[in-house]
């Protein structure tokens, strides 16, 4: 008799539990089923896409830049200023096209992975903001900003080789040298300076 009355009084304390765990329990499977969205995550993949499209709707456009470059000759092309007087130069320029391709395709690709990594509650949020936002923009537009300066590069550093066509003055010493290395230089640096912006972009979205 006792161990009847002691499991009904037991029966009855789970019951009790029971009701009073129920808000909790039916939240908890609402949530499971329902799930939750992660907008930071969609627009991550988003901009992994932006990603993807600018890079090939640029490469055309890099490509002709680049053409062009290879062709380069100075208007005044007494001195025999071309493009393969510079050192380096037709290297960098034929090596630009992929550079581009393969870093848009990389930012696509990374930009995809966090996406989907955050929308499976990996990653934490997202710190999607204007700063982030303006730094991918600006490595976006540092490859078109290059290829438009370096053809006004190239006129300016052949008027002072060709000097009027005395050449550069033997008073400048060393003068030479440099400046055929300079078109390679500004190359690199803004093909430089678009991968550093591009990637501390990325870096802020984790």
């Amino acid at each position: 008799m006792k161990r009847r009355v002691y499991l009904a009084v037991l029966a009855w304390h789970q019951m009790v539990a029971n009701i009073r765990d129920a808000p909790n329990f039916l939240g908890k499977l609402h949530a499971v089923e329902t799930g939750a969205i992660d907008i930071g995550g969609i627009l991550l993949m988003g901009i992994g896409m932006v990603f993807l499209a600018v890079g090939f709707i640029m490469f055309p456009i890099v490509t002709t830049a680049t053409d062009t470059l290879l062709a380069y000759t100075y208007a005044d092309n007494v001195t025999g200023c071309l493009h393969s007087t510079f050192t380096g130069f037709d290297a960098i320029v034929g090596i630009t096209p992929l550079l581009v391709l393969v870093g848009y395709l990389s930012a696509a690709v990374f930009s995809m992975y966090l996406g989907i990594k955050m929308i499976k509650g990996g990653s934490g949020e997202s710190k999607l903001d204007l700063g982030t936002m303006l730094l991918l923009g600006i490595s976006l537009i540092f490859i078109a900003i290059g290829l438009i300066i370096l053809p006004v590069t190239l006129d300016g550093i052949c008027s002072v080789i060709h000097g009027g066509g005395s050449g550069i003055s033997s008073a400048y010493v060393g003068l030479s040298p440099i400046l055929l290395v300079t078109p390679l230089l500004v190359l690199i640096s803004f093909v430089a300076a678009a991968v550093i912006t591009g990637f501390f972009g990325l870096k802020r979205l984790t």
